[in-house]
């Protein structure tokens, strides 16, 4: 901040959020800072003349009786703007506050301000890149400051000047060669947002301080040097591994851990397993929820491995994941006598190229839009060692093409000064010098299991390993999603529409680009868009001709497709559409050559936007490959279909292929690895693990159980009503009324939070426009899958709520967790069964069927009792948790494989057959007992 200079961070409350639709203030308030003090503060209610909506009411905390007495904004409005006089406006997005305060201002005829405007939510996204969320109350809580009344304009402006303050510090702190390349960007932040960076850069260069040691600068980038990490064993030459029991209860004692029998059971049982030298078996661990599984194969692994014979984690969740390496493997490293060196193995495209930053950022100026990320990436520099661009929230597939043009990629020409150093040569090394690797089960599929590894795989441990099967599937299936291409195509867009990639290289006017070019290429580009778009609805058209398609259910739709007895004139149009996508490459690539053949004689500009086009040509390579595999071949085992979400069609069309093929040779380097641990709280099936192993082809298995310490006999109970909700499904309405009947009958009589589980997203629709329009549950906040938001949304909104009740159906069953009293009711509606009609289903059991295998007993049960086993993990997840599983199907009691599923339930948990109003009665009683 500048020296001597006034700030004024100002908050305001208002009637609604809106710009010109005539709101009006009902909070003021403003902290005058100088030299880093407060020295003044500012706040008052105002009157609006109006009422204010309970909503806004409710958010600020302001009561009517507050604002009845207080003063008008006419009657305020000149201590206001002499108040702001000569300061510099800060807010938290200043871009509502300032406009709003001169709007007021304008209408009770005062003139605007004029004074320098700075934001601090743009100066959080640069300035603090890794930052989980730039709300006021979570970002500065993560800054260590506690707002206790977010939405009152006093307490937050105090925030905003904490942040302030946060803000300038880490400003200050930055090497100042990040500093001034901050700076030449740094108009196009909002407003004057730009004076914070050149106002620091004048008092820093004034006193320039050392570079810290752990940075370094290349080529102008102020960098993390790399880390030389390696495994520490103190004292002795090998750790010695606690086998016996009362040394596992010292060490214990020492870590502050809880010691179970089952766990340190489950210890040496995979100590004894990874000390084999040949075994001819893969370990199978089943334990259950509570049993410790993760310490229980962690601290025997982390005991053996080593840089030399090293272990692989692999996880199916990133929760798993980051728990393994931010929280359980640091553990171990800080409370044990020795350390092991630890890296997580993500593909390439989760990390930023230097080069590829390099050129991007020295072709981007301050008038782009891109800019603002590039100031991101160069802070964020300054702190990673991973170069993982997830850690500043951005993924695989994040949609703005600036973070997928500073990835790496198969032809990208890296630059000498960063080729050594570039991040993912530091992860090959990390990944060479680690003795433990985490891993996720996608990666491990796609690059582990290959003949050529990026790391060695003698010693794996699978968990969560139930979804194995699943992510091979996905691995081994094509997919082409169709609006890739149309995405890139508007990008590139006309010579006459502005902004368009076509539009910005006919504007530069460079001379080694022809014109005659540019006009090839936007003549070849319509036409293949037009073509595309058409074959596309054509499709889309073909799916919803089926009988069975019911355009009022918002839900995924899928069809096999049958590739030889498509129409012929559909497979001529698919045939020309991929020579179409060929010849639309060739001519762009005409220009983008002209990158290596004319690099020096090009302006920055136009090598930016060149560069961008090559990016839109190597995806359509892509597309034309796929197009190929998806249309045009013919291998045994494998078949082509068509999806999209009803509720937006065109966005969400794809086509995928499965290749059996592919399949086969990622199970038989699976069964290569010397010890392979699968671990998992369900990998069985009427306590035989025959179901994963017929899954995975393992050879030879040895299984093992380990029981939970929970008391399920005390902590739950589960109800099946002697009533049945089986109506012929043909008469879906009356099923739905039934089904609709039994969950009004059940939450009308609790106060409880409930999970209600589906097989089907149609019967969760038609259930819950069921429910909202008879009111029954109206003192209830109703959410329900892909009506209310994602199961992530969901989950946080439950986490705000009272008495909420959850429709869901999918990663509800088991990838989302509601621990303690979030959740003490389950309802499942329906045992989950596949349907046997998807295709990629039809594949499984069509392989089955050709092996002489019953596709039912081999696949459709053993999965519906792992996922039902999963369902039923959902309650009891702590030795405090208490609650009622409720099971609306009867085939759970009546069916010939009714035992499958009975056998699956945890010792102790015994089903209950009466009729629903003694479960409720009983239900409410069970409740009760905790009051």
């Amino acid at each position: 901040m500048k020296k001597d200079q006034l700030y004024a961070i100002v908050d305001i409350e208002a009637t609604g959020a809106s710009i010109g639709k005539d709101e009006r203030m009902i909070q003021f308030a403003c902290v005058l800072m100088k030299n880093g003090e407060v020295v003044e503060e500012f706040d008052t209610y105002i009157n609006p003349s109006r009422k204010v909506s309970p909503a806004i009411r409710q958010l600020t905390g302001i009561r009517a009786k507050d604002l009845a007495t207080a003063p008008y904004f006419e009657d305020i409005a000149h201590i206001i703007h002499n108040l702001l006089e000569d300061t510099i406006f800060v807010a938290h997005n200043v871009g509502f506050d300032y406009q709003f305060l001169n709007e007021c201002l304008t209408r009770v005829a005062m003139p605007k301000l004029t004074i320098p405007a700075i934001d601090t939510v743009e100066l959080a996204q640069i300035l603090f890149p890794q930052e989980d969320s730039y709300q006021l109350k979570e970002l500065t809580a993560s800054l260590g400051y506690v707002l206790k009344n977010a939405h009152n304009a006093l307490f937050d402006a105090q925030a905003t000047a904490f942040l302030l303050k946060q803000l300038d510090k880490k400003l200050s702190s930055l090497p100042l060669v990040t500093l001034e390349s901050l700076s030449e960007l740094a108009d196009c932040t909002t407003a004057q947002t730009a004076l914070f960076f050149t106002e620091t850069l004048k008092r820093l260069k004034d006193n320039p301080g050392d570079l810290d040691d752990s940075l370094m600068i290349v080529n102008g980038l102020a960098l993390k040097k790399p880390q030389s990490e390696s495994s520490q064993i103190a004292h002795r030459n090998l750790p010695v591994y606690p086998y016996k029991k009362t040394d596992k209860e010292a060490l214990f004692e020492k870590l502050g851990l809880n010691s179970r029998v089952s766990q340190f059971s489950l210890m040496n049982d995979v100590f004894n397993y990874l000390k084999n030298s040949q075994p001819d078996f893969s370990f199978l661990v089943e334990a259950a929820p509570g049993s410790g599984k993760t310490f229980g194969y962690l601290l025997p692994a982390f005991y053996l491995a080593t840089p030399e014979d090293k272990l692989v984690i692999s996880t199916y969740t990133k929760v798993l994941q980051k728990q393994l390496v931010d929280e359980s493997l640091p553990f171990f490293n800080s409370q044990l006598e020795f350390s092991q060196s630890v890296a997580l193995a993500k593909s390439p495209s989760h990390y930023v190229s230097l080069s590829a930053f390099y050129r991007k950022w020295k072709n981007t100026s301050e008038t782009d839009t891109e800019a603002q990320f590039c100031m991101r990436v160069l802070v964020w520099l300054t702190e990673t060692s991973e170069g993982d661009l997830e850690e500043i929230g951005v993924g695989p597939k994040t949609p703005h093409p600036f973070w997928q043009e500073i990835k790496p990629t198969p032809k990208l020409h890296p630059l000498p000064e960063f080729e050594p150093i570039d991040f993912i040569k530091r992860r090959e090394e990390k990944l060479a010098s680690s003795s433990i690797i985490v891993t996720n089960h996608a990666y491990l599929v796609a690059n582990g299991l290959k003949e050529q590894p990026p790391f060695e795989l003698n010693n794996v441990i699978l968990d969560e390993a139930h979804h194995f099967p699943d992510v091979i599937e996905q691995s081994a299936t094509l997919n082409l999603r169709v609006s890739s291409l149309t995405r890139d195509l508007k990008r590139l867009g006309t010579s006459e529409k502005e902004e368009s990639l076509l539009f910005v290289l006919a504007d530069l006017k460079d001379s080694k680009i022809k014109e005659y070019q540019l006009n090839t290429l936007e003549s070849v580009s319509q036409v293949l868009l037009e073509e595309w778009e058409e074959w596309s609805l054509y499709w889309i058209s073909w799916l919803m001709s089926f009988n069975d398609y019911d355009k009022s259910v918002i839900e995924w739709k899928e069809k096999p497709i049958d590739l030889n007895t498509l129409p012929m004139q559909l497979k001529k149009d698919t045939r020309r559409l991929v020579a179409a996508v060929n010849e639309y490459r060739y001519v762009a690539g005409q220009l983008t050559q002209l990158l290596d053949a004319e690099q020096d004689a090009l302006s920055k500009d136009t090598r930016r936007e060149l560069m961008r086009l090559q990016v839109m040509i190597d995806h359509a390579e892509g597309i034309t490959e796929a197009m190929q595999s998806l249309f045009f071949s013919n291998e045994k085992g494998s078949q082509t279909g068509i999806r999209f979400y009803s509720k937006n069609p065109t966005s969400t069309l794809t086509f995928y292929r499965f290749n059996q093929e592919s399949k086969v040779t990622i199970l038989n380097q699976l069964n290569a690895v010397k010890h392979l641990v699968l671990a998992s709280s369900t990998l069985s099936v009427n306590n035989s693990p025959a179901y994963i192993s017929q899954a995975l082809s393992l050879k030879n298995v040895e299984f093992s159980q380990y029981d939970s310490p929970y008391q399920f006999s005390q902590q739950g109970r589960i109800f099946v009503p002697v009533e049945s909700s089986e109506i012929n499904h043909s008469k879906k309405a009356a099923y739905v009324s039934v089904l609709a009947n039994q969950i009004e009958q059940i939450l009308t009589q609790t106060n409880e939070n409930a999970l209600v589980l589906f097989r089907s997203q149609e019967i969760i629709q038609a259930v819950y426009t069921l429910l909202k329009r008879r009111g029954r549950l109206k003192n209830k906040t109703l959410l329900a899958q892909n009506i209310s938001g994602t199961p992530v949304k969901i989950a946080k909104q439950v986490k705000k709520s009272d008495q909420v009740v959850v429709l869901g159906a999918d990663s509800f069953w088991e990838g989302v967790d509601f621990p303690e009293d979030e959740l003490r009711l389950v309802i499942l509606t329906r045992l989950p069964f596949d349907s046997p009609d998807m295709p990629l289903v039809k594949n499984r059991h069509r392989a089955l069927s050709e092996k002489g295998f019953n596709p039912f007993v081999h696949d459709l049960l053993p999965r519906a009792v792992m996922r039902f086993k999963q369902g039923i993990g959902r309650l009891i997840r702590s030795e405090k948790d208490r609650g009622i599983w409720i099971v609306l199907d009867r085939r759970m009691i009546e069916s010939s494989y009714s035992s499958a599923f009975i056998d699956s339930l945890p010792k102790g948990l015994k089903i209950e057959e009466l009729p629903l109003e003694r479960i409720i009665e009983e239900s409410q009683s069970f409740f009760d007992t905790d009051s």
